[in-house]
């Protein structure tokens, strides 16, 4: 039984150090675009042509 309650007590003192904290992660995250500064993304190339496989 104190092995048990051992047991119970990490478990919640493990989720009290790893819960939720009040600070957003995906505050962290900074958008960029792919090709320049502030530019137009371009579009993709065209698919290849398709022929009649002789």
């Amino acid at each position: 039984m104190k092995k048990l309650s051992v047991i119970l007590f990490t478990v919640f003192l493990n989720m009290a150090f790893f819960s939720c904290n009040p600070e957003s992660i995906t505050d962290e995250v900074i958008p960029q675009a792919c090709c320049g500064e502030d530019g137009e993304i371009p579009p993709p190339p065209p698919p290849p042509p398709t022929g009649s496989g002789d």
